[in-house]
């Protein structure tokens, strides 16, 4: 996954307003693109754009 890959992700599934809500957007997004589902952290996805995309890019590598 490249860095702007992981900003736009990141940035469509920070506008869903319900948390419960961002993993299903952030699992469409991934699968839209051919990666597999999320596996959230313990505590959640992050809320912050700039700790999203720092996790999206440790779970799904820079350049898978």
């Amino acid at each position: 996954m490249s860095k702007t890959l992981a900003a736009e992700i990141a940035e469509r599934v920070l506008k869903v307003v319900n948390p419960a809500n961002r993993r299903l957007a952030l699992n469409e997004a991934l699968r839209k693109h051919g990666f597999g589902p999320a596996r959230a952290p313990d505590g959640g996805l992050p809320a912050d754009k700039a700790a999203l995309v720092v996790w999206l890019l440790a779970a799904y590598g820079a350049e898978q």
